[in-house]
């Protein structure tokens, strides 16, 4: 099961909290502006991905009944439709194939020769075209980035914001028009938060989850 986490975002971006829970918070009625939200999504926008692909899209949701559409789309019981904005990640398991464009960029500003990019060219091409899982998981990883920058931007606009990855991806797809190349990669609610944020959950020690050179070497305790 994939994980769905929360935003604790009463402090600012640098202080911000991401954290792990069952608990998903209800919005007030309060509105977002579109300048609020873009400087949001601007945020995501600078993350960075190989070769500068941004293979990240995003479907902005306002209308109530698509909001209670994309609720009633997920498989786990979580206000979504009380967000004023719900934010459609999506993932874009073509966008290597822009890379000749971005390559060629770098021959022009003097970054790479041409043969250099002739070389490094052949080697995407092969890399992604080799199996469409490949693609399918770089795509994924990259668009997760632009998610956790958008949790931190929400944050630092005293917004809440959480994911949610545990819906029926073809009743979403099918409903909002996208493309079958795209992955809906996560359901991002934002909004105006009405409860005052729960504790942050206990965390594990950090040698629990950190092996030393190899799997399963735990390192030794820090004092």
């Amino acid at each position: 099961m994939r994980e769905n986490t929360i935003a604790d975002n009463s402090h600012s971006y640098k202080t911000a909290q991401l954290g792990v829970g069952p608990m998903f918070p209800r919005f007030s009625d309060r509105d977002i502006d579109d300048a609020s939200l873009a400087s949001v999504i601007d945020v995501a926008r600078l993350a960075p991905t190989e070769w500068n692909l941004q293979t990240w899209r995003w479907i902005v949701v306002r209308n109530d009944v698509a909001k209670k559409y994309l609720e009633a789309a997920t498989s786990i019981k979580v206000p979504l439709s009380s967000a004023p904005v719900i934010l459609i990640c999506l993932a874009d398991t073509l966008a290597w194939k822009a890379a000749p464009q971005y390559l060629q960029e770098m021959i022009a500003n003097r970054k790479i020769t041409e043969e250099e990019g002739h070389e490094a060219l052949r080697r995407v091409r092969e890399y992604y075209s080799s199996s469409p899982e490949i693609a399918k998981r770089t795509a994924l990883a990259n668009a997760f980035v632009a998610v956790h920058q958008i949790l931190l931007g929400a944050a630092e606009s005293k917004l809440s914001s959480y994911w949610v990855t545990e819906f029926d991806e073809a009743k979403i797809k099918t409903h909002f028009h996208i493309p079958d190349h795209f992955l809906v990669a996560a359901l991002l609610p934002i909004g105006y938060r009405v409860e005052t944020p729960a504790p942050a959950p206990s965390k594990l020690p950090l040698r629990a989850f950190v092996y030393k050179e190899k799997f399963g070497e735990t390192i030794a305790p820090t004092h």
